[in-house]
């Protein structure tokens, strides 16, 4: 009589990366690992170091992750594309990303990943400015709330409602980082993502792509060390400038019409 085989354990368990684009941040990048780690315990972490010259890649090494070292700053838009194309070429089912400068609570990444798994959107987007119906799971998150400077809330507002109006799709945080995304999403950002205004303009790109796309309300909070590089005349060039890209892309074709052709 023949033996009975063994159970096959599941060799197709889905995989999920978060990854954390980083520029020098050695203030805050340990502790956001670590609440990478209790959060969102089954996903493997990697850091994209953009170009740091402080000690940002080697407390990422030092804490055991993964580590992806471009040789100089290029940019958030780079930054990310590295993530979602390593992602991608390792074989991972679902990514998300957060902020290394410890604005992005990894509980509520965690909400943004569960959206994207249970096959309710492509692309999960954390708001800060989405209506909430209900009282959320993070709500007992400790840190001070995220409170944007005018300039940041002239150019978040302004891109609210060209992004709005350009994709017929609701916006109300189109410069959020704290995201989660499939596969679908991962081949169409590691192909094409601008290294300037990668938050609003793969926005654009999903939806013109049919890509499902939904913003999820989660709580920011104020980072945890180091600076922000906007000063109030680069806010004003960056909201100038990233109108210019929303309304250049309205006009670009979309990639799976040109495949018909």
């Amino acid at each position: 009589m023949r033996a009975k085989s063994a159970p096959v354990e599941q060799s197709l368990a889905l995989r999920t990366l978060v990854f954390i684009p980083a520029w020098n941040e050695e203030a805050s990048i340990d502790g956001v690992v670590a609440d990478v780690r209790t959060h969102i315990p089954d996903a493997d972490i990697l850091v994209v170091d953009d170009g740091s010259t402080d000690s940002t890649a080697e407390r990422a090494r030092a804490a055991g992750v993964l580590c992806a070292s471009l040789p100089f700053n290029q940019g958030l838009g780079s930054a990310l594309q590295t993530g979602y194309l390593w992602a991608l070429r390792e074989g991972y089912d679902f990514c998300a990303h957060l902020d290394a400068d410890g604005q992005h609570p990894p509980a509520e990444v965690a909400r943004l990943l569960a959206e994207v798994q249970a096959n309710r959107a492509d692309l999960a987007l954390g708001s800060r400015y989405a209506e909430r119906t209900e009282a959320l799971p993070g709500a007992e998150i400790e840190g001070e709330d995220y409170k944007p400077t005018w300039t940041r809330t002239i150019g978040i507002n302004v891109f609210r409602f060209i992004l709005t109006l350009a994709t017929r799709q609701r916006f109300t945080d189109t410069t959020s980082g704290m995201r989660a995304a499939n596969r679908r999403v991962m081949k169409l950002f590691s192909e094409n993502y601008s290294p300037d205004f990668a938050e609003i303009e793969s926005l654009q790109l999903a939806v013109r792509e049919g890509l499902r796309v939904e913003e999820v309300p989660v709580r920011f909070l104020e980072r945890q060390g180091g600076a922000s590089f906007l000063t109030p005349l680069r806010s004003a060039f960056f909201i100038f400038k990233g109108l210019i890209v929303i309304l250049v892309g309205m006009f670009k074709p979309r990639r799976h019409a040109e495949a018909e052709r």
